[in-house]
This record gives C-alpha cells, sequence and structure tokens, in this order.
C-alpha cells in the first residue's frame, strides 16, 4: 500500500489534509493537477469513495505503508490490472547525491557544449541538431550568441550573416522557401519556437529530407505551386546547409509516451544530432537561473548585493506561483526593482504571479496569520 500526505489540497471547495491512502498517482488535467485518494468513511467533504484532490506537486509526499516518506526517485504509476506500482527515477536518484554547486556547474557544462556544437553547425560540419529544453532557459540566446561571433567578419564589413532565425508558425510551403534560401553549405538555418512544424505531416517530412545524415540531400516539393513558380523556386534542390531545431518538446519523453509524432520525432532523431539541455525539473530551472545570474546576468542593471538577492529570492520563494520559472521572468522582476526600489514586490506579485496560485498565497497567508492570533478559518 502507497499512502499520500496532502498538505494543501483542494477538493470541491474545501481545504484537504492529512493522509490517506493513494488510488491514482498525481496526473496533470486541464484545470491543473490532482491525485486520487481513499476517502475515510463518513467524510463530510467526499461525493465519491475515490475523490480527486487538486493540488501541487509540492503539497504532498508520498508515504510507504508504515507511514515512512519514499524518496525523491522513487515514482508511483498504475500497473495493468489498476494496481499501484513503483519504479527508480534514476534522475532524480543521482539529484539527490548532487550538491547545488555541482548541479549548476552541470548545467554550464551542457550549455558549453551546445555552443560548441553550434559552431559546428556554423562550419558546417554538423549537419543537423535538435536542442530540446523548456522554454527561457536560454537556449535562443546562446546559439545566437555562437552563430553571431562566426559571422562577426561579415558583419564588420556590411555582410549580409549566413544564418537566418526563423520563429513562429511556418507553413509546409514557406518551410520549403525557407530551406531553398537556406541551403548553401556556409549557411545554417534555426528554428526557434517552431513546434508546430512536428505536428503538420508536409513539415515532418520535408525536416527528415533536410536533416538526413547521408551525403546528398535532395528536398523535394510535388505539388503544383505558384508561388514557387512567381519566385522562381525550382520543385527540387539539393540542401547542403545546416539546420539548428530548438524545441521545447521533450522528444525522448513523447516517444516513450506513443505520442502520434512519436514515430516522426524518432525518425529525425535518428538523422541528426540530439542534445537534452537536462533541465525537466523545476528544481534545474531554478538551478539554471542561479546559475546564470552567478555568472552576471544582472551585472547590467547595477544592482547592490542586497537587490540582486531580492531578485532571486523573490523567485525561489514563488516559484511555485509564478506565471513561468525562466529567466525571462528574471528579468520582469529585475526590471521592476530597478523602476521603482521600495516599492518592486507589489508590481511583482501582481502581473508575475498566477491569479489562481495568487488567491490560493493570500489565503495561506491569511490561514497563517489566524494561527498566530489563535483563530481557526473554515471553509465550507
Amino acid at each position: 500500500m502507497i499512502q499520500v500526505e496532502i498538505t494543501n489540497g483542494f477538493h470541491r471547495g474545501n481545504v484537504v489534509t492529512g493522509v490517506f491512502k493513494l488510488i491514482k498517482p498525481y496526473q496533470e488535467g486541464a484545470s491543473g493537477g490532482f491525485i486520487t485518494v481513499e476517502a475515510p468513511k463518513d467524510c463530510p467533504w467526499a461525493m465519491t469513495n475515490a475523490p480527486r484532490i487538486k493540488l501541487s506537486q509540492t503539497d504532498f509526499k508520498l508515504l510507504d505503508a508504515e507511514g515512512e516518506a519514499l524518496g525523491s526517485h522513487i515514482v508511483v504509476g498504475t500497473g495493468d490490472k489498476g494496481s499501484m506500482s513503483t519504479g527508480t527515477n534514476y534522475e532524480n536518484a543521482f539529484a539527490e547525491l548532487e550538491s547545488e554547486e555541482e548541479a549548476m556547474d552541470r548545467i554550464e557544462s551542457t550549455f558549453l557544449m551546445l555552443d560548441k556544437i553550434t559552431d559546428a553547425c556554423s562550419k558546417n560540419i554538423v549537419r543537423g541538431l535538435v536542442v530540446s529544453g523548456p522554454p527561457g532557459i536560454g537556449k535562443s540566446f546562446g546559439v545566437e550568441k555562437q552563430l553571431e561571433a562566426a559571422n562577426l567578419f561579415r558583419t564588420m564589413a556590411g555582410q549580409d550573416p549566413l544564418y537566418e532565425v526563423v520563429s513562429g508558425g511556418v507553413s509546409s510551403i514557406g518551410l520549403y522557401q525557407k530551406l531553398y534560401h537556406n541551403r548553401s553549405k556556409a549557411q545554417v538555418l534555426v528554428f526557434d519556437d517552431c513546434d508546430g512544424v512536428l505536428f503538420d505531416e508536409e513539415c515532418l517530412n520535408l525536416l527528415k529530407a533536410a536533416l538526413n545524415s547521408g551525403d546528398k540531400r535532395r528536398i523535394n516539393w510535388n505539388k503544383e505551386s505558384r508561388v514557387l513558380q512567381s519566385e522562381d523556386i525550382p520543385d527540387s534542390f539539393d540542401f547542403e546547409a545546416s539546420i539548428i531545431f530548438l524545441s521545447n518538446v521533450d522528444f525522448e519523453k513523447s516517444i516513450a509516451k506513443g505520442s502520434r509524432v512519436g514515430n516522426h520525432l524518432e525518425a529525425i532523431m535518428s538523422r541528426c544530432h540530439y542534445l537534452d539541455l537536462e533541465i525537466g525539473s523545476l528544481r534545474d530551472k531554478l538551478l539554471r537561473i542561479k546559475q546564470i545570474v552567478r555568472d552576471g546576468m544582472l551585472s547590467p542593471y547595477e544592482f547592490t548585493t542586497a537587490q540582486e538577492t531580492e531578485v532571486i529570492n523573490f523567485v525561489l520563494t514563488n516559484s511555485e506561483y509564478l506565471r513561468e520559472v525562466s529567466l525571462r521572468m528574471v528579468k520582469k522582476i529585475a526590471d521592476f526593482v530597478k523602476t521603482d526600489p521600495a516599492g518592486w514586490l507589489e508590481m511583482a506579485e501582481a502581473t508575475c504571479l498566477q491569479r489562481e496560485a495568487r488567491f490560493k498565497r493570500l489565503l495561506n497567508k491569511k490561514k497563517a496569520d489566524a494561527d498566530k492570533r489563535g483563530l481557526v478559518l473554515s471553509i465550507i
């Protein structure tokens, strides 16, 4: 038997706390995360024997049958017949033995590796690279910085750089055009925030052809197109450039889940280099932020040590409530501190916290204040 100790859950407007038998592990639904527990007999707030409790992953911990806490490396799943099963998450197991400084150095090393491979793409040594990682951790910044450095002398001479960054939605015909205009060996084509390409059959086939590891990469457009005719673009050409595809999609997890594009993602991975930036957990995102700040991200703001500490502490303290845990969020908060060093906190709370989470935080503050005064708050 696996139990769960809930510190801050909700069910039909009722606050739920305590230890319960776990029926189904944590899941993400349309309106947030939840777990399914076995309701105690004569439970006043449960409408069923197996109520779903809304909460976040920091609002509960798993216990064994004796009530001892399970390690964070223990993962819980549901077996074929609905029985609970446990396994080991080796990433979490390693994280438990890794200090924060070691983790930040590991993350920094991974991004330095991205810099090296990007440089190899600019030299056409590496012709295809897919980089996977959550948004707002510096994927785009690092890649563009390396490509700018590789094109420095061209820029100084007033020449166009030999790379292009494509962002946002791309149609299949638009993708074909971009591949044609960036087809030479000296060029690098970067796709950033274009994950929609992965869910379009025609785009995927074009991308697979462009990323092919063979000596010759032939790109074909087998449909009549007035757009191509008007721009004098042939219906087939040899693609010799390098491609860097920056994605928020975790290819390995998508393949393991058996998603509808899983086979295509597997085909892409087999055709090119795949770099997972290994920032999947909230802990890693926060350590990435600390690592970048440690390396001088906030230097342009000319903050005092105390102000810089305030920015980081706001992110760390409110990580559960932020609209996004990212480097962009750090910059937003830093902008407020620069704008109003005395009153920035109110602005940050009003704009950076999720609405539901903001009221959840206010509720927790109210409960804590009531506890201090010896009062009991009841939510019905």
